[in-house]
């Protein structure tokens, strides 16, 4: 009878072991966003669990109807498959539309106190702006990237009060004097997040939402056409 005493507490003594290496493992984000003429896409590499649960998506999208209509792809995380690559996709074509998304955030009992929160547990790292941008006089161009690098600065400064910066952000404005007229962007960085607090941010959003009346079904309603 001992024995089995003795194997439940090992058992019970192994799963709070578990529980705690799971919510203290970090949930890691890469992020890059790409917007050049034509070309408008997000690629996306998710980790957790040290890396044992790893999601990769290729998001391209256009500004129509309203919202952001795009076409969701999982890429395969097989050793020797690229991030971007076409083959062996799955893919579902989706549209967030603003006013759906204004209406369930309106709906969301002290949202913004709880997005505050959550940013203040988030720590940014890697992150690499770089523009370029070309009008039709060199002037205008001259003056364009100066005020791009006071907006981008202004930016950063704001997440790096919201979120946790653990290293300068790379920014770069390139202006292109001999070029048609142009403007292109890319962002890169990576986020992470402990799993416990990414869990427990999910559980008070979900309070929140249920404290308002037609706050669940806004948000089913909204991310069923999403």
């Amino acid at each position: 009878m001992r024995i089995w005493i003795f194997l439940a507490v090992g058992l019970v003594v192994l799963l709070i072991v578990l529980l705690i290496v799971v919510l203290s493992s970090k949930v890691t984000i890469k992020l890059d966003v790409v917007l050049r003429k034509n070309e408008y896409k997000v690629l996306a590499e998710m980790k957790m669990l040290f890396g044992w649960i790893t999601r990769k998506y290729e998001v391209p999208f256009h500004l129509a109807n309203g919202g952001i209509e795009y076409k969701k792809e999982t890429v395969p995380v097989d050793e020797g498959t690229e991030l971007g690559s076409k083959e062996d996709k799955e893919t579902s074509r989706r549209t967030i539309r603003y006013r759906d998304y204004v209406r369930v955030l309106l709906t969301t009992k002290g949202f913004k106190k709880w997005a505050r929160q959550t940013m203040a547990a988030v720590h940014l790292m890697d992150v690499s702006w770089s523009t370029r941008i070309a009008l039709e006089h060199a002037a205008d161009t001259a003056v364009a990237t100066g005020l791009l690098h006071a907006v981008k600065h202004t930016i950063m400064g704001w997440m790096s009060y919201r979120l946790i910066m653990d290293e300068l952000p790379e920014i770069q404005v390139v202006p292109v004097f001999n070029g048609p007229p142009q403007i292109s962007t890319e962002l890169c960085c990576i986020a992470k997040i402990s799993c416990g607090k990414a869990m427990y941010a999910g559980l008070v959003l979900i309070v929140r939402v249920l404290k308002v009346k037609g706050g669940v079904r806004s948000w089913q309603n909204t991310l069923f056409k999403a």
